[in-house]
């Protein structure tokens, strides 16, 4: 009897798939076609199961009734509660009332009355849908839900449709929407309104803003979101994202009339488009444009915080043994200082790099040609055209490792235009050759208890060159910065703008320990010595008798795993005073980072670069107890002795209680930044961030 009842509920189900049945009690009555199965009722097949503590099934309606603590998991794993269900077609379909359903993302659906039709809809009357992680079952409360007079599951649409949605937070009605939709579990992209951001501050009131995301395939899709200010006018934003086999499109406008330095109410518009495509044979070929027609707008209504818009296209190319870059690039400014002349435009820059077969079977040989228009770099407009040829050879010996180097280089410049009449303008070329022969032995030595690894490094440096540092503005040296990373090069200032002959020697020793009572540690120590040649004009030495560098010294600590200390410095040889330093301290635990740096430069290597820099910059964040962390950031300013905050953040994010469904943040910010009509800023922020909903957001600013 037990059997035949199974290969009833077996036929009904008309599937392929194998069937798990068992029941404490079996009755069946073979003349009515009724079968009752009682106590701890299992009935699984594949990925849907009916628990129960009875079911009545009958053979020739094709219809079953669970009854008493009845659990369904459907295809699709969702997980149905109720008391009383009916099933039909085959278990294709299902009534019950009511219920609880738990889906597979652990989000909760309530209702008077669910009907289910395995391929179809489920629909759900007076229901309640909340996407919280709670113990709803037994009765705990959600974060947040919704409450509506029916919902319903698309299966073929993946989406969920609601009508009459209040939404409440805890007990408290917040929002009603007449219908609201919005993608299942199982979809990653969706059509449909984001959740608005709603803010407050002095400059512009009241600010509402909110984007509608449509798909419009599987490769393309478009955002629209419009910005209202209460104060200050309306802007509205366009993303269009395009994907094709080897190349793609990503295209943001943003337009409006609002308040600007100039004008009460000015139309102003931004775009920043990029397009990339792979070309040929590996050349991979990218474009942008990105301009404003207004300086300030972008940054002043918190879309876009960048001080400078760069319009470029480029397309690189890497080989086995080649590198090719062709680039153009425009600059445009959106400081108040900025000004035509100080809008570098590069059109265009090509540049070809190949390793060649040396002279020898250890030895190396490149070649790079290069050529390049730029105008209005500091109101300077340059054609510069440069070739060089560069070997390298190692060659280990028992008393150490010799290298050799040598570098040829030819330049032809035409300077059209420069910023005072004293500067010059016109043809000139320059030739130089260089050549350096170093030497390098690594040795270990017992220090104390430890051993430690010592590597002293010498190196002679000689070069040969046309003078026309005099002519030549020394823009690609200016920024220079002497360090153990480019004391040993042959070519140290990195430019092909400032070269004289001259001869000196760079020495210096690093040193590594391990297990040292302060855990491990790494250091360097290293100088350069002008042997032959005149004091370069234009770097900041104080007399013609120099002829020792600056002393650079670095040092790395790492106490233990949680730890680590490091700082650079750049010493005068005389007073050992610091021209330049770099200082950080990054220290971790479980659930705490600290990090702080400080960096300074009393003194540039180059006369005509910038000094007195001095900034400090502390981040922090700590994980006060589970769901709760603290961020802090803090940049000081602390050039020409002065101790002022750049900017200011404090925030607080709170997830714990709120059910993986909610995530609260506070932050506090203060930023000095001001230019024409930005102004300096406090403003404190409330995020709440509803998961699937986007978030709803409050700051309060002033100025």
């Amino acid at each position: 009897m037990v059997m035949t009842a199974l290969a009833s509920l077996s036929h009904a189900q008309d599937n392929s798939e194998p069937v798990d049945f068992s029941a404490d009690e079996i009755e069946a009555n073979q003349e009515t076609g009724i079968f009752i199965a009682k106590g701890n009722v299992i009935f699984e097949q594949g990925a849907m199961s009916l628990k129960a503590d009875r079911v009545e099934y009958n053979r020739d309606t094709g219809k079953a009734e669970a009854t008493g603590n009845v659990i369904f998991t459907d295809h699709q794993g969702n997980i149905h509660f109720t008391d009383n269900m009916i099933m039909g077609n085959s278990f294709a379909e299902a009534f019950a009332e009511p219920v609880i359903s738990k889906m597979v993302d652990k989000s909760w659906m309530a209702s008077d009355s669910t009907e289910y039709y395995k391929d179809d809809y489920t629909l759900y009357d007076n229901a309640t849908y909340t996407p919280c992680d709670c113990d709803y079952l037994n009765g705990e409360t959600p974060i947040w839900r919704f409450e509506t007079s029916k919902s319903w599951h698309d299966p073929k649409s993946k989406t969920v449709y609601h009508n009459n949605v209040q939404m409440k937070i805890l007990d408290v009605p917040f929002l009603y929407f007449p219908y609201l939709s919005h993608p299942d579990w199982t979809v990653r992209r969706r059509s449909g309104l984001l959740y608005p951001s709603i803010s407050y501050s002095s400059d512009h009131g009241l600010k509402y803003v909110q984007s509608y995301y449509h798909v419009i395939n599987d490769t393309s899709d478009v955002e629209v979101t419009p910005y209202i200010f209460k104060n200050s006018g309306l802007l509205s934003g366009v993303r269009y994202r395009q994907l094709w086999d080897q190349s793609g499109l990503d295209m943001k406008v943003t337009g409006g009339q609002v308040e600007s330095f100039g004008n009460d109410d000015q139309s102003v518009v931004a775009i920043d488009t990029n397009f990339y495509i792979i070309l040929g044979s590996g050349w991979n070929t990218n474009a942008r444009i990105y301009r404003t027609s207004q300086d300030t707008f972008m940054r002043r209504y918190g879309i876009d915080n960048s001080t400078q818009h760069k319009s470029a296209f480029s397309a690189e190319q890497l080989g086995a043994n080649t590198y090719n870059l062709i680039e153009a690039y425009d600059i445009q400014g959106l400081e108040a200082d900025e000004t035509a002349e100080t809008e570098p435009t590069v059109l265009p820059s090509i540049f070809h790099e190949r390793y060649l077969p040396g002279f020898k079977d250890n030895m190396t040989a490149r070649l790079r040609l290069s050529a390049s228009q730029t105008d209005n770099d500091e109101d300077y407009d340059i054609n510069r055209w440069t070739g060089e040829f560069y070997t390298y050879e190692d060659i280990s010996l028992q008393t150490g490792i010799i290298s050799l180097e040598t570098r040829t280089a030819l330049q032809y410049h035409m300077i059209e235009h420069s910023p005072t009449a004293n500067s010059y303008e016109g043809e000139l070329g320059q030739a130089n050759i260089s050549a350096g022969v170093g030497w390098s032995q690594p040795y270990s030595a017992v220090i104390g208890n430890n051993v430690a690894l010592v590597q002293p490094k010498v190196k002679i440096i000689t070069v040969h060159s046309t003078d026309r540092t005099d002519n030549i503005p020394n823009r690609d040296s200016s920024d220079f910065h002497l360090d153990e990373a480019n004391l040993f090069l042959i070519h140290r200032y990195q430019g092909n703008d400032f070269i004289k002959t001259g001869t000196h020697m760079a020495a210096g020793v690093s040193t590594d320990l391990a297990d040292t009572p302060i855990g491990e540690l790494s250091g360097f120590i290293g100088a350069s010595y002008r042997l032959h040649g005149d004091i370069n004009s234009g770097l900041n030495a104080t007399n013609d008798n120099e002829r020792l560098s600056d002393i650079l010294a670095s040092i790395q600590a790492k106490p233990y795993d949680q730890l680590r200390l490091s700082f650079a410095g750049r010493f005068n040889h005389e007073d050992s005073e610091l021209n330049e330093s770099r200082a950080s301290v990054d220290w971790s635990r479980e659930g705490t980072t600290l990090s702080t740096s400080y960096s300074q430069r009393s003194e540039s290597f180059f006369s005509a670069a910038s000094v007195e820099e001095e900034e400090l910059i502390f981040n922090l964040k700590h994980l006060i107890d589970d769901g709760i962390s603290l961020r802090v950031n803090q940049t000081f300013d602390l050039a020409n002795g002065k101790s002022e905050r750049d900017k200011s953040t404090i925030g607080l994010d709170i997830t714990r209680g709120l059910q993986n469904c909610l995530t609260v943040s506070v932050q506090y910010t203060r930023d000095e930044t001001s230019d024409r009509d930005i102004k300096p800023v406090d403003e404190i922020m409330l995020l709440l961030n509803f998961k699937y909903l986007g978030a709803f957001q409050n700051n309060v600013g002033g100025s």
